[in-house]
């Protein structure tokens, strides 16, 4: 029975479509800028008159380290989407592409659920509230890039997200955001609060 309750239960993820769609502009902007950039500079020589290193003959090379820069830093929200797993001693939470971080439950008060109207369509995020000793024992300490998407949240919400430390947009996974936080709220302990603020 311990054995069971420390396996991670992982939230199934949904394809990231926004970031292979990023991955996709990228890599054809990239290609694009690559091929113009060679265009206009490949007839410069190696050399000027004077006999000095030609810079201009280096932008093509230059151009292609950058544009594989470029491209690189667009794989990785593909190959780390934002990740959520759960067991009865807390919650490891990715948001973005960045770290993982591990949420005792010891350390978290409050888990809520909230919507957010849009024009198109309304985004709902999962919020997660620690209290002050987080990090300093054990679990780790939110830091700035892990608080990208609560920044986010926080706009859109009009300042409703001011009193959490973390947040994960809920149309980043597969189940729909109810049955999420329900699953996630049979591991919470009594003292944690888990609230249903959904549409």
């Amino acid at each position: 029975m311990q054995r069971q309750s420390a396996e991670w239960v992982v939230m199934r993820r949904r394809l990231p479509r926004h970031a292979l769609y990023r991955l996709a502009a990228s890599t054809v902007l990239a290609a694009v800028v690559v091929v113009v950039t060679w265009a206009l500079f490949v007839t410069e020589p190696d050399l000027l008159s004077d006999g000095s290193p030609n810079p201009a003959a280096a932008a093509p090379t230059f151009v292609a380290l950058m544009a594989c820069v470029g491209v690189g830093i667009a794989v990785i929200p593909v190959v780390r989407p934002p990740q959520l797993a759960v067991n009865h001693f807390g919650l490891a939470v990715r948001p973005g592409a960045f770290r993982s971080v591990l949420l005792p439950w010891v350390h978290v008060e409050e888990v809520a659920a909230m919507s957010v109207p849009g024009r198109r369509r309304s985004d709902a995020y999962l919020f997660i509230a620690c209290d002050a000793h987080i990090g300093r024992h054990s679990g780790d300490r939110p830091r700035f890039l892990d608080r990208a998407v609560l920044r986010e949240a926080n706009r859109v919400t009009e300042g409703r997200a001011v009193n959490f430390d973390m947040a994960l947009r809920l149309a980043d996974f597969a189940d729909p955001a109810p049955d999420l936080l329900r699953r996630v709220g049979r591991f919470a302990p009594r003292h944690v609060t888990v609230a249903d603020e959904l549409d």
